[in-house]
């Protein structure tokens, strides 16, 4: 018996009882791992791989040659890893053809039951095509107990490549206040100008908790930056009138 196989049975065995929600990440990454790993510990790998790029769908989205930038990852594993974000959506389709994006309703029921049980802030985009179905949902960032982190250029990258026509932000805060921070507009200013001046429809910014939500589209926000004019300048927006 190899070293490792201890360990993998018992990551297997707490699988088989508590499901794959009772990993952290870099476990699920850890895990994944074993099939093109056969031999190796693979727990350090995967801290590597997640340290390099955040989040497990920012790993799935990644081009197979980013990937292989990572030390440690084969082509055989960079390939293996691309293409889950593909398997996952060839599985969930039939059930995403019914699910819509196209009013605030549909958004919640989508996703204020994920949300709202989720003990930290995270930070999840939703693409939809031209009729307003839901092309894909991804995790951009979990952070730490009321603050997270997100990439402006990160989330249009992954809008371009999933060829979505419209965006909704949506994240949660698990103080329970929906009021937006100061944070949160300026990544929703930032969002609007950058997906607007790449033909991508900004739909809107939604913030769950417990007590309620928060819509920047709703409450008139993001109506006001589209009926302005906005420069980015040293890397924040600033609203420009005429």
């Amino acid at each position: 018996m190899a070293v490792h196989d201890g360990h993998r049975d018992r990551m297997r065995k707490r699988i088989e009882q508590y499901g794959i929600d009772s990993l952290q990440d870099h476990e699920v990454l850890e895990y994944l791992l074993y099939a093109v790993v056969p031999r190796k510990d693979t727990n350090e790998l995967a801290h590597t791989i997640l340290d390099e790029f955040g989040s497990l769908g920012n790993v799935f989205d990644q081009p197979i040659e980013r990937l292989q930038k990572v030390k440690g990852i084969s082509y055989n594993m960079a390939i293996f890893l691309h293409s889950l974000s593909d398997v996952s959506r060839r599985y969930y389709r039939k059930s995403l053809d019914d699910v819509y994006i196209n009013n605030i309703e549909n958004v919640l029921s989508l996703m204020q039951p994920i949300m709202v049980t989720l003990p930290r802030e995270e930070i999840h985009m939703l693409m939809g095509d031209s009729a307003g179905k839901l092309i894909k949902r991804v995790v951009l960032n979990r952070g730490v107990v009321n603050e997270a982190f997100c990439n402006v250029r990160e989330i249009a990258d992954i809008a371009l490549r999933n060829e979505s026509c419209k965006v909704i932000l949506v994240h949660n805060h698990p103080s329970d206040n929906v009021t937006p921070s100061v944070a949160d507009k300026n990544l929703t200013e930032q969002l609007y100008l950058t997906l607007t001046m790449l033909g991508i429809r900004f739909d809107d910014h939604i913030i769950i908790a417990k007590s309620g939500y928060f819509s920047f589209r709703q409450s008139g926000l993001l109506d006001s930056m589209s009926n302005g004019r906005f420069e980015l300048l040293r890397g924040r927006i600033k609203d420009v009138r005429y």
